[in-house]
């Protein structure tokens, strides 16, 4: 038969056709895999040729309310409307998303919602007051911060690739936040004001990878840090490998962990300090055997009896045998770690233990115990070590003494 419609309306349905087709994912809940979506294939498969099938089908799981299955007669449906009327589209669609992957099933929850309606406000007047500064000379806490930022776009690049959506969006909203706590509390304690730069860079590109998950008030963010047109239509955040500072990584998670044994000594001890002392390992053998050892867990192998079996067998660690309880806190000790930052250590160069935790906990130490805290290297000549604990000193896990 012929169609009454003009060649123009034609022309016009089929550039709209040719511009959306494929469909490049479908997404639909689990229990239409057996009827609309299988039906959705066969008659793609049976219309049109392969270009122009489905590129994917995503399957997700229901929406529950407060644990419960959403129902009328259970009266826990909340109307669209008045939900986004009273905390808008943002807030529910980042609680839906936030609360599981894709395969489970979603719990939603009021209290959810208004949590993170509170987080994306915090947010946006934090993007009220950053500036585009100039970025000075980094300190240490600077290259550690945009490190992770890197690592923190990699993440949520990768998450959303897979379809990780939950994930994605924690790093972004949540994990990413006590990375910018532990660098407030650092340049706090330097007394430092000329940080916006830093902070506006990071938070752009926090902006703009949250856009598909939150664009209306995204949009109101990036206008706020002064950026032109809408974040919605700004190029995704790229990962730069080199940018990556690893020893800067690796050295302050060093001086976190001091930090964090000694605050636990002094929640265990109920010391009041006068005085804290750090001893950091300085003999090369015992570094020599961390590394080794280092090597054979990142290969899989966290075995006590295999570990030792391999220093053994090396000749530059075979007298290892002598200090087996050495041996087994270093295990210990890496078996805490991530498996990121094991790899890091073993790729990265040694770096100066000693210099670095006495350049950086003068001011933290004082900032969080009120005292001084002295380092010293196991092997220096005027040290001040009443109680014998030097030698009791690991790479990546300095004794301490506190009076």
């Amino acid at each position: 038969s012929t169609s009454k419609l003009s060649e123009d309306i034609i022309t016009i349905m089929k550039k709209e056709f040719q511009y959306f087709y494929p469909v490049d994912s479908r997404h639909s809940g689990r229990d239409l895999v057996q009827n609309h979506l299988s039906f959705f294939v066969l008659n793609h498969v049976a219309i049109f040729e392969r270009k122009l099938w489905p590129q994917e089908i995503v399957v997700n799981g229901s929406v529950m309310m407060d644990g419960a299955k959403m129902s009328k007669s259970m009266g826990n449906i909340i109307p669209l409307r008045a939900a986004i009327r009273d905390h808008g589209a943002d807030p529910i669609r980042l609680a839906i998303i936030s609360s599981a992957e894709l395969l489970q099933d979603a719990d939603f929850n009021m209290e959810s919602v208004t949590g993170i309606q509170s987080k994306l406000e915090l947010l946006l007047e934090e993007c009220s007051r950053l500036k585009n500064d100039s970025i000075g000379t980094l300190e240490a806490e600077d290259r550690w911060i945009l490190s992770k930022f890197q690592k923190l776009i990699a993440e949520v690049t990768e998450s959303i690739e897979k379809m990780r959506l939950r994930e994605a969006l924690h790093d972004i909203l949540f994990s990413f936040e006590s990375d910018l706590s532990w660098y407030g509390k650092r340049v706090s304690a330097k007394n430092r004001k000329n940080i916006s730069g830093i902070l506006f860079k990071i938070n752009s590109a926090r902006v703009a990878m949250l856009s598909p998950f939150a664009p209306h008030i995204v949009d109101e963010m990036w206008e706020r840090l002064g950026n032109a047109g809408l974040a919605s239509k700004s190029a995704w955040p790229v990962y730069s490998k080199e940018d990556i500072n690893s020893t800067s990584i690796q050295s302050e998670e060093l001086l976190k962990s001091t930090i964090n044994d000694i605050t636990n000594i002094l929640k265990v001890t109920k010391i009041n300090p006068k005085k804290i002392v750090i001893y950091v390992n300085s003999d090369e053998f015992k570094l020599t055997v961390y590394r080794k050892i280092l090597g054979i867990m990142v290969g899989g192998q966290n075995n006590m009896g295999t570990v030792m079996k391999e220093l053994i067998a090396d000749p530059e660690t075979n007298n290892a045998k002598k200090m087996p309880d050495y041996i087994q806190k270093v295990i210990k000790d890496l078996h805490s770690e991530s498996e990121d930052i094991k790899k890091m250590k073993l790729e990265s160069d040694e770096f100066n233990e000693k210099e670095f935790l006495s350049s950086e906990l003068s001011s933290i130490g004082k900032s969080e115990f009120g005292v001084e805290v002295i380092v010293y290297s196991e092997n220096d000549s005027d040290i001040y070590d009443p109680k014998s604990k030097a030698r009791h000193a690991r790479p990546f896990k300095p004794a301490i003494l506190i009076e």
